[in-house]
């Protein structure tokens, strides 16, 4: 069993476009060395486009949430482009936390006055009620993929 274990993690070391002799080395340069955004960066990026898009949504002001919540797509959208990560389970994790964070990004626009709403029309409230929902997801995902990311690089360090 651990030898085919072994042999997996081989051959996903040799399939991967990063630097490394293992996953956890190949995760270090990928965090160091992927396009922009970086991977610190990008989840940086997206914590604060998800306060920034809340706190308009709080103040009322349609405007300032509809070019918050814009954004908010447009750097998931960028962050997502440094996919795949060199592990599956991370890439997974990024994924899911981009796909949130592109939903939340559409439906507080949509929440603001702009159109057209991805998921049909619906009530301000709902929208607003299902950002909240999806920024949620987000930080968890985000979370997990940080987490995933920190037992990596401890890895890398140790070897």
């Amino acid at each position: 069993m651990a030898s085919a274990a072994a042999c997996v993690l081989t051959l996903a070391a040799c399939g991967s476009q990063y630097p490394g002799a293992t996953v956890a080395e190949q995760v270090r340069s990928w965090t160091n060395s992927s396009p922009d955004p970086k991977f610190s960066e990008a989840v940086s990026e997206i914590d604060r486009d998800l306060r920034g898009a809340s706190e308009a949504q709080q103040l009322g002001n349609e405007a300032l949430l509809r070019t918050e919540c814009d954004v908010l797509v447009t750097d998931s959208l960028s962050a997502n482009q440094n996919l795949p990560a060199p592990d599956a389970q991370l890439t997974s994790l990024l994924t899911s936390a981009y796909t949130s964070a592109v939903d939340a990004g559409q439906d507080c626009f949509c929440a603001g006055g702009g159109r057209p709403c991805p998921k049909g029309q619906t009530t301000t409230s709902v929208l607003v009620e299902r950002f909240y929902e999806e920024r949620s997801e987000t930080h968890r995902w985000l979370i997990e993929a940080q987490a995933r990311v920190d037992m990596f690089l401890l890895d890398a360090r140790q070897q």
